[in-house]
């Protein structure tokens, strides 16, 4: 019987699918393995894929409903929407005159001390309304979309007391409403001990455990949790307490993990079972052994080293090679990491960390989606998943990478409906 569609997309000359019949994180050699199709199409119905492939076999496979739309992708690669499965999209203000600083050789722990970085941007969070919040992020949102990210994380983590993380979390509530794209709340209240804790960082930690998780677990305001384990921020074992906190409550565990230095919070993040440990710059070779052996999943960040600037990135060639689960992100913030170009983040990655074009994209896609549990839904263009797909302004997949700085996205389709920046 054929399957009913209404909506078309020929002449594809790449068509990406990432297909994969096991649903699982793709490790090792499988990381490149992008599904490609020449000549391909697909084909949906009421936003859902019922096929994609060669368009010889679609055609064959679906019965197309009268009225239903075409799209002529124009002898141009197609492929699913990017999947931005770190950020922080929600804040008030960039932080300007810190680039300058950090380009001048200020290292940022420097800055941090005098009352900038994380610091900043919770001082410009406290001081503006949510109304205006929801307006400066709406916008930014629709960066993120013209970008390519159909589906996106966004953490919390610029608010430090209850009101403010709450304002950031119904922000972020109000967003996903609004927007035809997926978004997915995380609680990022260990983010920073804010100043006026500086001298009790216990009394914040008790703050955070018992009085911030609680509160987002009662109302649904986040899915997961996610606490920045460093030197100078929180220790492991502050880490874990105010993960389990959280786990015992119904949130999914995240980390920033061994940013800055080694610490071990990549271990904890085994040792946990956590959905992912995230940055990884600092991480040793004996913990990328352990982490190809666990389900954590290692979401790298290149834009965060490019943006600081640093020319330390995490290990993700020895990651891929050991068997690490991988995913890129782009960790779009107001300080080390403004930009929300996920193709920028590719390119990155390919130049800096040595990946593939193939494995850069792949990351981007198929494994982001399990970091925000969304494998069944999006990341691939697979019969019965979200029609989230892109539309490019190139004929091979490996000028995403090769011509860096340009954003590639002609058109995004979110759940079969073409998105335009006018309707937003």
């Amino acid at each position: 019987m054929k399957q009913e569609a209404d909506l078309l997309v020929s002449n594809c000359r790449q068509l990406l699918t990432l297909q994969n019949p096991s649903v699982s994180t793709r490790r090792g050699r499988l990381l490149g393995d992008l599904g490609l199709v020449q000549d391909g199409m697909i084909a949906a119905y009421h936003g859902r894929i019922v096929a994609a492939g060669p368009e010889s076999k679609v055609t064959e496979q679906i019965s197309f409903t009268p009225g239903g739309i075409t799209v002529d992708a124009g002898h141009s690669v197609v492929m699913p929407g990017f999947v931005d499965c770190h950020t922080h999209t929600v804040f008030a203000n960039y932080r300007l005159d810190e680039y300058e600083w950090r380009i001048a050789g200020r290292p940022y722990a420097e800055i941090a001390k005098a009352g900038g970085g994380i610091a900043k941007s919770v001082s410009d969070v406290r001081g503006m309304s949510e109304k205006t919040l929801l307006a400066v992020s709406r916008k930014r949102l629709n960066g993120c979309i013209s970008n390519g990210s159909t589906t996106i994380e966004i953490k919390s983590g610029y608010g430090l007391d209850l009101e403010n993380e709450l304002k950031q979390l119904r922000v972020i509530r109000e967003l996903d409403r609004l927007s035809p794209v997926t978004i997915v709340p995380t609680f990022c209240g260990a983010h920073s001990v804010p100043p006026e804790y500086a001298q009790d960082r216990e009394a914040y930690i008790d703050l955070v455990v018992n009085e911030m998780i609680p509160v987002v677990a009662k109302e649904g305001l986040a899915e997961y949790v996610d606490v920045f384990c460093e030197t100078g921020v929180f220790t492991v074992p502050e880490a874990e307490r105010i993960l389990r906190a959280a786990v015992e409550l119904g949130l999914k565990a995240r980390l920033h993990a061994d940013e800055l230095s080694d610490v071990g919070a990549a271990d904890l993040a085994v040792r946990l079972t956590a959905i992912s440990a995230d940055h990884l710059t600092k991480i040793s070779p004996s913990t990328v052994v352990r982490l190809a052996d666990s389900s954590v999943i290692a979401v790298l960040l290149p834009g965060t080293s490019f943006g600081l600037p640093s020319l330390q990135f995490a290990p993700a060639r020895e990651m891929v090679n050991k068997g690490v689960a991988i995913a890129i992100a782009s960790d779009f913030n107001p300080g080390s990491s403004p930009s929300e170009s996920m193709s920028m983040m590719i390119a990155i990655a390919c130049s800096h960390m040595r990946l593939s074009p193939a494995e850069a994209i792949a990351a981007a896609t198929y494994n982001a989606a399990f970091v925000v549990g969304r494998e069944r839904e999006v990341g691939s263009l697979e019969v019965g998943k979200r029609a989230d797909f892109l539309i490019l302004d190139c004929e091979d997949y490996r000028e995403i990478p090769y011509r860096f700085g340009i954003n590639p996205v002609r058109q995004v389709f979110v759940g079969g409906r073409l998105w335009s920046r006018e309707d937003a």
